[in-house]
């Protein structure tokens, strides 16, 4: 779980005191901290075509008072900034008066692992990953012209506080593997596209060579549609 706290001066105290104060007259409302990482990888003609990773870190603060919703957010985690969101929150809603709801439903269920696909496989391994897939699929025959290969993973960090000092939070991971082969027979092209992912690790869905399926239905969705489509006639 990140701790959004650790590089700033705003400590959890702080947050827990000025959220109280701002949302005490209001019906409802809190802060919604998230941290998240993003990264796309793509294989296209046995070639690393692209790869980006990006991080953004912010905060949005909400309150709700009769049929009046304020909010401000910011990507800056900071005292000075929390404050200023208060300030003009409060601004908005100072002739609203409600009383606190402090009873909201927990299930404490959790639908999936916390864990960051991001960071439990390394770059170079995914890497190597696709260069597998690209010989793979290509050692399926002549007909094969093109393969293209891709991870995308996402992971998120979620905190809320509520007035009162209570604190929900959530870890979201969320992956994606595809893989895209076109085929071509006698002047004809197709392509078939199929993929896995999920809220778990790459490794949850690939393991035990598990993307060698992926290809392998790739392949056949591409063969279907190749065997299915009339030859054209010379003009």
């Amino acid at each position: 779980m990140n701790d959004f706290f650790t590089k700033t001066d705003l400590s959890r105290k702080d947050a827990e005191s000025i959220i109280s104060e701002t949302l005490n007259s209001c019906d409802d409302g809190e802060l919604y901290l998230e941290n998240s990482k993003s990264e796309s990888i793509v294989l296209d003609d046995d070639k690393i075509k692209s790869s980006s990773y990006s991080s953004d870190l912010g905060y949005g603060l909400r309150a709700v008072t009769g049929e009046v919703v304020a909010y401000s957010h910011s990507n800056e985690i900071s005292k000075k900034s929390l404050k200023q969101s208060a300030s003009n929150l409060s601004s908005t809603l100072k002739s609203q008066k409600g009383i606190y709801n402090h009873e909201i439903p927990q299930t404490n269920e959790k639908f999936y692992k916390d864990v960051n696909p991001i960071e439990e496989k390394s770059l170079q391994s995914k890497l190597d990953l696709l260069k597998e897939v690209n010989n793979y699929t290509r050692a399926k025959g002549g007909m094969v012209k093109q393969v293209t290969a891709s991870f995308a993973g996402e992971h998120k960090s979620i905190e809320i506080i509520r007035s009162g000092g209570e604190v929900l939070t959530d870890v979201r991971p969320l992956i994606r593997f595809n893989v895209s082969v076109m085929l071509e027979k006698d002047g004809k092209k197709e392509t078939g596209v199929y993929g896995i992912g999920g809220r778990q690790s790459y490794d949850e869905y690939l393991k035990d060579d598990n993307w060698k399926k992926v290809c392998d239905e790739a392949f056949r969705i591409a063969s279907v549609n190749l065997e299915s489509k009339p030859a054209q006639q010379e003009k």
